[in-house]
């Protein structure tokens, strides 16, 4: 069974505003009452910054956040759907 390259999936951060798909950050990916929080290092161009639960957080490079995602996605991981906010037009 030939291992898939998991580096060239599409993850939530590569979409632009007014994709379809676009979700602002913190990404977040659910399985039962655990979670995982995906957001970009504000100290680090280009680096990310994992967070399961509670814990402390994990910096990662690019490469390294795109294929932990997808590893997630794989163990039943779920991503989470933004909360639509609504506004009153009066």
């Amino acid at each position: 069974m030939p291992i898939k390259n998991k580096s060239k999936g599409i993850v939530p951060w590569d979409y632009q505003i007014g994709d379809e798909n676009y979700q602002i950050e913190p990404w977040i990916l659910k399985k039962g009452k655990d979670y995982v929080t995906v957001e970009k290092d504000k100290n680090i161009k280009g680096g990310f910054q994992l967070r399961k639960n509670e814990e402390k957080r994990l910096s990662l490079n690019a490469s390294q956040a795109k294929m932990t995602y997808h590893q997630l996605i794989e163990f039943g991981y779920k991503l989470r759907k933004p909360k639509i906010e609504i506004t009153n037009k009066d």
